[in-house]
């Protein structure tokens, strides 16, 4: 996952890859990252996006699209509750 977090991939996926079940996938990621996969999944994209927001060549919706989220309105969403602002306006403050 560390490796294909900005890969729009379903949890099943990466289960599939690491040749465990889901359920076994989900326990084992909870036992190593202290974490659930999908939590430690979105943290990931959006500390990444938060990284790419300092490139002024890349705009938001391309920022996202780059971090694995196909929905704009669910990036700026959860961008806000993680970081307390929107993306355009966390870019304005850099």
């Amino acid at each position: 996952m560390e490796a294909n977090f900005c890969y729009n991939l379903a949890l099943e996926d990466f289960a599939k890859l690491s040749h465990r079940s889901l359920s076994s996938f989900k326990r084992d990621f909870q036992k190593y990252y202290k974490q659930p996969p999908g939590k430690w999944l979105l943290k990931k994209r959006l500390e990444y996006s938060a990284v790419l927001l300092n490139n002024p060549a890349l705009n938001v919706s391309q920022v996202a699209l780059d971090c694995g989220f196909e929905d704009l309105s669910h990036f700026s969403r959860a961008f806000k509750e993680r970081f307390g602002t929107s993306p355009a306006n966390y870019r304005k403050q850099l």
